[in-house]
């Protein structure tokens, strides 16, 4: 992890894991690219990561660029066309971004619940490595995080209830970061998923509370 002068890209990063992921960096000498829709969240991650870099006595420094959505194809080309500007090259790509999805019966899904959440999590992950291969740096890497409990597993895990675009897109996700490491072995740039698992968020909460309520609804309690 000690890397000083080298450069991270994470995205969905102005709450969450995806904070949480850049705080580490930070501590560890990276420079510091956050991104995501909303820009107070990212002017608030922005200075706990730069107060981060003073305590540790790094050089480096934090940029961050609002108002991108990862489903948004030219969102995307614009952002790497300013990094390309900003920094040249870049080192490590975080495949961050994401929503929960609705949580509710899959017949009860529109079309437009299905759409939003492939899009930010299968095909802005897809976009987004794609054109971050243009900036990566030899031995550069691009890290997913997923959910590996969206598909059946020697643990009998089982798809999750009431949340079936969100687990159709990360099932789709996994076998895309695969995909993307076999073609890329010839590289120097290494394609990695990974799944931190439950974390103490809203989102979480939000989640389990309402899939909860469709449990005992179901049983008429």
């Amino acid at each position: 992890m000690n890397q000083p002068s080298k450069t991270v890209l994470v995205t969905g990063s102005g709450t969450g894991i995806g904070q949480a992921i850049a705080r580490k960096f930070a501590a560890n000498g990276f420079n510091i690219v956050i991104l995501g829709r909303r820009k107070e969240p990212l002017v608030e991650a922005s200075e706990i990561l730069t107060d981060i870099i003073k305590k540790e006595g790094h050089n480096t420094i934090v940029k961050y660029y609002h108002g991108v959505d990862v489903a948004d194809e030219e969102g995307v080309n614009s952002l790497f066309t300013q990094i390309r500007d900003d920094f040249g090259k870049i080192d490590i790509i975080v495949n961050n971004a994401g929503v929960s999805g609705p949580v509710k019966v899959f017949t009860n899904s529109t079309y437009q619940d299905f759409k939003e959440c492939v899009s930010i999590h299968l095909t802005g992950t897809f976009w987004t490595s794609v054109k971050g291969l243009e900036v990566l740096n030899s031995g550069g890497k691009i890290i997913t995080i997923s959910t590996f409990f969206t598909e059946e597993n020697k643990f009998e895990q089982r798809p999750y209830r009431f949340r079936t675009p969100y687990t159709a897109a990360q099932g789709a996700k996994n076998r895309l970061v695969e995909s993307l490491a076999w073609e890329l072995v010839e590289t120097d740039v290494k394609s990695i998923g990974t799944n931190p698992g439950p974390v103490h968020s809203d989102r979480i909460y939000n989640c389990v509370s309402k899939s909860c309520s469709r449990i005992f609804e179901n049983r008429g309690i």
